[in-house]
């Protein structure tokens, strides 16, 4: 097919835009799945289907009203894109972290596979605050606090980490600690503790 026009090149970008957006703001708030290229353009399409659907009411009226110039159609239907994909992204971001789906169908007795693809991804994502042991392979425990300023990868080939604050086995703690680096290669398994009481 030749494209002959620029509104062609320009409807297609807006309407192939907001997948990318919608598809990027998910990921970035929850553990991102790996699939292949095919599988990606997919999703980007899916979703931007589903913008399209949800305010193809905005866009029929920028493109019916005849008192815009070229210039202000262009400009309102690329904002119209950028705000309503971001919109939207943060909904079916929020939906897929609060689980909402997968409650439901719990409820309803509906088996389904969870979506986030590791245990690693599925505990750290939540982001939430915890003393941690780290054992190492050759049998060392590091004491630490997991927070806000701590660090783990999202990347399923660099499981590395970072812990913000380090203690002794009696939980004392060093003023002058800057946290520590543990490479992937090195960590055996980490145990979590939540409260004032770590040997609890």
């Amino acid at each position: 097919m030749t494209v002959d026009s620029f509104d062609v090149v320009f409807y297609t970008a807006v309407f192939l835009l907001p997948g990318f957006i919608i598809c990027s703001i998910v990921d970035q708030v929850n553990p991102p799945q790996r699939y292949n290229e095919a599988k990606y353009f997919l999703k980007y399409l899916l979703y931007s289907i589903i913008n399209c659907a949800v305010w193809c009411w905005v866009y029929r009226i920028i493109i019916d009203c005849d008192c815009l110039s070229t210039l202000w159609h262009w400009i309102l239907l690329v904002l119209v894109s950028l705000v309503g994909s971001s919109i939207i992204g943060f909904v079916i971001a929020i939906i897929k972290q609060k689980q909402f789906i997968d409650r439901l169908l719990f409820k309803l007795k509906i088996k389904t596979i969870h979506s986030t693809p590791t245990a690693w991804d599925y505990f750290f994502s939540k982001q939430e605050s915890s003393y941690v042991i780290v054992t190492l392979v050759d049998g060392t425990k590091l004491y630490g606090y997991y927070s806000l300023n701590s660090f783990t990868s999202s990347d399923p080939d660099e499981r590395d980490m970072y812990i913000e604050k380090l203690y002794d086995e009696e939980w004392n703690t060093d003023n002058e600690d800057a946290g520590a680096y543990i490479a992937k290669e090195q960590i055996k398994y980490i145990e979590f503790r939540k409260g004032e009481n770590k040997n609890v």
